[in-house]
């Protein structure tokens, strides 16, 4: 019920209408918000080889009205403070940290996170007249502390993705919002002195509504440096909800990550789905990655 409520609250504030291209693409509200997903994204001619242009996008089209941009311009000032090589060593500057403050002093005004702090002091993580500044705390130690060797942290994993060690995996990444920047038709956002672009996707969803709350994709991302050499990450099928601000998401992870299970049946606008939560394997236990897995999924 809890991640229901926060879904809803989400979609009254920051968050944008997850519409299905050919399905609920008619119900685009300029002012509400929309990212419209397409479920077939693979294009009918395969783009010549050495082409600079990616024909595969999962989102066809999407509008933040200006009335919530300030949450995704938050979320880009985060963007660009970790590296993500697995087990890369990351240093948090003054700037960087003042970053976080204030995405966190946002966020925390937001309904969907004053849900999850409700629902953290009504089940004794966090005690009944707690200020602001502890609530903060708690939530910095929990998305932002280093962990495994001080080479990453939960924010990273989950709204940015890591460069896994063995076959060039790509890990994590379950932020809709992070997918979109990065998703053709070529990309815009380039990393150092590179660029990535999403090719050869897969997506699948629960036929439940009319809306892509959770879908499940599998692709392959691409880096091309200015000298021409190419790096492939391929990442295996994961899941992420869609429409979803960062502080969304972020009330969504907290909640499960203190519900204590690793995998809690969930229903949202009657789909049903499991949240699956991971932690570190040392004795702290911190929180490693959180993601939505469909139980019954589809190809549409």
């Amino acid at each position: 019920m809890i991640f229901q409520q926060i879904w809803e609250a989400d979609m009254k504030e920051n968050g944008i209408l997850p519409l299905i291209k050919g399905l609920s693409d008619n119900q685009k509200d300029s002012e509400q918000g929309y990212v419209i997903v397409d479920m077939d994204p693979t294009p009918d001619q395969v783009t010549t080889p050495g082409s600079e242009k990616n024909e595969i996008t999962v989102f066809k089209e999407s509008h933040i009205p200006q009335s919530k941009q300030k949450s995704y311009d938050l979320f880009m000032k985060l963007h660009d403070n970790y590296n993500w090589i697995v087990d890369a060593k990351e240093t948090t500057i003054p700037e960087e940290q003042t970053e976080v403050n204030e995405f966190l002093q946002f966020a925390i005004g937001t309904k969907p996170v004053q849900l999850a702090r409700e629902y953290a002091q009504s089940n004794g993580h966090l005690a009944d007249g707690s200020s602001d500044e502890e609530w903060m705390d708690m939530l910095k130690k929990l998305w932002f502390k280093l962990i495994k060797g001080k080479s990453t942290s939960y924010f990273e994993h989950v709204f940015l993705g890591e460069q896994g060690s063995k076959k060039r995996k790509l890990g994590g990444h379950h932020f809709w919002y992070h997918y979109l920047i990065n998703d053709g038709p070529y990309v815009q956002l380039k990393k150092e002195d590179s660029i990535v672009f999403i090719k050869h996707v897969q997506v699948n969803k629960i036929e439940a509504s009319k809306l892509a709350e959770v879908i499940t994709i599998k692709y392959t991302l691409e880096e091309k440096k200015e000298s021409g050499e190419k790096t492939k990450l391929f990442k295996d099928i994961g899941g992420f909800f869609v429409g979803t601000s960062a502080e969304g998401l972020l009330a969504l992870g907290t909640v499960a990550f203190l519900d204590g299970r690793q995998h809690i049946p969930v229903e949202l606008n009657g789909e049903k789905l499991d949240i699956t939560v991971f932690r570190t394997t040392d004795g702290a236990k911190d929180a490693r990655t959180f993601f939505p897995v469909i139980k019954e999924a589809v190809r549409v």
